[in-house]
């Protein structure tokens, strides 16, 4: 567990020199169906193109084409800003393709997402239209005025959206507070919401179970998970890390095999409104 939690925590000290958004690792080589001939057919789209682009993404890698070509291209165009804004209230929904290392705790919750351990995590619901425009909005202002969930009302929704057509005229519009995990060995997955995930993501999964198989098989030739403790192999398998996260989540030092994913899902379901953050501590109790 110990030498788990190392690994972890030394690739997350690299990472933070690029994202605050990244869990372990990412690239934009973990995309699927994303190609330089993609990428530079998105450069050329004028605003306009983007924005109708937006309304119909389908896939991760697609999204992710209009957000990097949006910051590539439209950073400073207010025309283009306050149009994304108009589309902040728009909850048109579409199930994305291609999501691998896509980490969205909602999403991941009611299982659109399988969670590969690692990844980018995205607080926007990119699921939606209203999501993708609030993610390019603050990617590309570097403001938040609050994030598109999966759970957003219409009103919540409008809200958001006059607060950015006010920033985008000048008027003086107070960024939210972004919780705050003191102490947190890895703020990414801090939150409530992302422990629900992890132990959402521990449960029985064939999409996790083949991806684990197709690591095993393409990197280490191997037909199942090896039985010897610490085998580098053992990080095929997407659990080996959740377990290690929620070990740092509630100050478990060692790994206890007794409380597998049945133990956890009871765990939370027990427990999930009364626990709270020892800020001491930097990580989640019980309150008794």
């Amino acid at each position: 567990m110990n030498k788990i939690i190392t690994v972890i925590l030394l690739s997350l000290i690299c990472n933070t020199l690029y994202s605050q958004k990244l869990l372990t690792s990412w690239s934009q080589q973990n995309i699927e169906n994303y190609t330089k001939e993609m990428y530079d057919d998105a450069q050329k789209l004028t605003a306009s193109e983007l924005l109708s682009k937006n309304l119909n993404d389908k896939s991760w890698s697609s999204v992710f084409l209009t957000l990097n070509a949006s910051i590539n291209n439209y950073k400073t165009d207010k025309n283009y800003l306050q149009s994304l804004a108009n589309q902040l209230t728009n909850k048109t929904e579409t199930k994305l393709e291609g999501t691998s290392r896509l980490i969205i705790w909602d999403r991941i919750i009611n299982k659109d997402i399988t969670f590969e351990g690692k990844g980018l995590v995205i607080d926007n619901d990119l699921y939606t239209v209203a999501g993708r425009a609030n993610q390019i909005l603050q990617n590309l202002t570097s403001k938040n005025f609050g994030n598109v969930t999966i759970s957003s009302t219409e009103k919540e929704l409008e809200t958001l959206k006059i607060n950015w057509i006010n920033y985008l005229t000048d008027k003086n519009v107070e960024e939210i507070k972004l919780a705050e995990y003191k102490n947190a060995k890895i703020p990414e997955i801090s939150s409530l919401k992302a422990v629900n995930a992890l132990i959402i993501s521990l449960q029985d999964n064939p999409i996790k179970e083949a991806l684990t198989k197709k690591c095993l098989k393409n990197i280490y030739k191997l037909d199942e998970l090896p039985k010897e403790k610490g085998s580098p192999a053992s990080y095929c398998n997407p659990d080996t890390y959740t377990y290690a996260y929620l070990g740092m989540l509630f100050g478990y030092e060692k790994l206890d095999e007794s409380k597998n994913a049945k133990w956890w899902l009871t765990f939370w379901n027990d427990n999930n409104k009364k626990l709270i953050w020892n800020s001491e501590k930097g990580i989640y109790e019980v309150q008794k």
